[in-house]
């Protein structure tokens, strides 16, 4: 039987509730999208396709960590956060080959970048995001 949405949220964030990475940022992991006007480290899964209704299933997840730029007093401006994201992206590793029943992810087919949000906050400041891809495979029942 083919899985939902809901349900393959579901088996990411069940995989990354209490796990370190959610115990390391400082907001929330959440399947619905960002706390309105949040500006701390919030973990964000959406599904970004879901195909197949036969045996195997195969979906594209985002996993999202926002983390707030550091101010540069030299050069005045917000910068990326880089040790910060490093840590963050290296707990975030584990994603890459998390499985369950008949869920599993396919390493060589995930993939992990850091990219600016081009938002600014009310207090000027600026942050950049994790984007986590994550690959899964669903063996259905046929």
């Amino acid at each position: 039987m083919m899985k939902s949405d809901v349900e393959i949220k579901d088996f990411v964030y069940h995989k990354i509730k209490g796990a370190e990475l959610e115990r390391a940022v400082t907001g929330k992991l959440s399947k619905k999208g960002r706390p309105n006007k949040s500006d701390k480290e919030d973990i964000v899964i959406s599904v970004l396709s879901n195909e197949g209704c036969g045996q195997t299933q195969r979906a594209y997840v985002n996993v999202n960590i926002y983390v707030r730029d550091k101010w540069n007093a030299e050069t005045k401006a917000w910068e990326e956060a880089t040790e910060r994201v490093g840590e963050l992206c290296d707990l975030s590793k584990f994603l890459f080959s998390i499985r369950k029943d008949d869920f599993h992810t396919v390493p060589s087919e995930c993939s992990q970048k850091t990219n600016p949000t081009g938002v600014s906050f009310e207090d000027g400041h600026t942050e950049h995001f994790i984007n986590n891809k994550l690959y899964i495979e669903i063996n259905n029942d046929v």
